[in-house]
């Protein structure tokens, strides 16, 4: 695989992360990231926050917090405009 862009590695990102991507697709992201400090960076706040998704798991909003958006979501779906 030839080098990638940022696009093409934001493109591949979960899989990336996932660890799903052929070994040429690896290959290429981590020569990429060896010299995108921008990717390094996304890539590292992505690491993190599954991290935190894998520490903690899925949270649950609160049902009044549930309630005011579904409520606010059926008031719109009757008046787009507003």
């Amino acid at each position: 695989m030839t080098d990638l862009t940022c696009d093409e590695l934001d493109a591949l990102l979960a899989e990336f992360l996932d660890g799903t991507i052929t070994d040429d697709q690896r290959d290429a992201a981590l020569a990429h990231l060896a010299t995108c400090d921008a990717c390094t960076i996304v890539v590292t706040e992505m690491r993190g926050v599954g991290a935190l998704f894998r520490q903690h798991g899925r949270l649950r909003l609160p049902d009044a917090a549930r309630a005011r958006i579904r409520a606010q979501l059926e008031a719109a779906e009757q008046d787009p405009t507003s």
